[in-house]
């Protein structure tokens, strides 16, 4: 997705984890469990969902080259979800289009545990995923294209 930001303002946003609430739609709160609120590798933050279907997730950055690109892996969440995909992980990329423009690439990596994710996989939860990934960066976008 491109954003009408450069790679700096872009950066300034995903790189402070305390901002999560202010572009993810769902979640309502962050926890800093590392007691760091800006990405580096090792730092974990619980983001918790308030309303719909309550819980919450930790995420910890497992690569993270600052200014351009990171990767979150989900060790634990509340709905069991890291139970059902193995290796969880989002590689988050920031591609400069010049100074004012900004492509936002987010892809995801995990393995369905059993037939039973696997088949609800294919059918549902890929395509579910893409469009929570989407409006994510939707928000992003918003945000670095506000200020």
């Amino acid at each position: 997705m491109r954003t009408r930001a450069s790679r700096d303002r872009l950066w300034s946003i995903v790189d402070d984890v305390s901002l999560i609430p202010a572009y993810h739609a769902e979640v309502g709160r962050v926890d800093l469990l590392s007691g760091r609120s800006t990405r580096a590798v090792g730092v974990k933050y619980r983001c918790t969902i308030l309303e719909g279907r309550k819980g919450s997730c930790v995420e910890e950055v497992v690569d993270c080259v600052p200014g351009e690109r990171f990767s979150t892996a989900f060790p634990e969440d509340s709905w069991g979800m890291s139970e059902m995909l193995r290796g969880f992980i989002v590689d988050t990329v920031l591609v400069p289009h010049g100074d004012d423009e900004t492509d936002v690439v987010l892809e995801a990596y995990y393995e369905p545990v059993g037939w039973k994710m696997r088949l609800l996989n294919a059918l549902v939860l890929r395509r579910l995923m893409a469009r929570r990934a989407l409006r994510t960066m939707e928000g992003a976008k918003r945000l670095a294209e506000a200020t």
